[in-house]
């Protein structure tokens, strides 16, 4: 009777460790998709500016409503909280002014191994969700 529960509490174990990771795994190609989202809009509305002066978003709310053009544009329908800590996502701002990008703030180790596509890294290893940056550096 003592090894059917020692062996039921393992398995229960390892049931709850597989149910964690896909939760992580979830979690992690959200903030992928979000940091896209970011990423685009940013791009969308660096290259949408008028008479060609680009210039980056002020505020993340720039994005909801940008008011420079005759009919107002929308390029996020709502400002996307970060998966990983579910709050706001760290503001990165560009050498010569505005936003050019987000990055998480979650200091927890990311299950990918490989960088995502869609992201930037921060330095030469990825430790940390923070160090993918989701970021328009310019004309494509």
């Amino acid at each position: 009777m003592l090894l059917l529960v020692f062996l039921l509490s393992l398995g229960l174990g390892k049931a709850v460790e597989v149910y964690a990771n896909s939760v992580q795994r979830a979690r992690e190609e959200e903030l992928v998709h979000v940091g896209n989202l970011y990423r685009e809009a940013i791009k969308d509305y660096y290259l949408s500016a008028p008479n060609g002066q680009h210039r980056y978003p002020d505020r993340l709310e720039d994005l909801l409503k940008d008011s420079r053009h005759l009919v107002t544009r929308r390029y996020l329908r709502q400002l996307y909280l970060d998966p990983m800590t579910t709050r706001a996502f760290t503001v990165l701002l560009a050498p010569q002014g505005g936003i050019w990008g987000v990055a998480s703030s979650s200091k927890e180790r990311p299950i990918r191994t490989s960088m995502p596509t869609e992201a930037l890294v921060a330095g030469q290893q990825i430790n940390a969700y923070a160090d993918w940056i989701f970021a328009y550096t310019g004309d494509p």
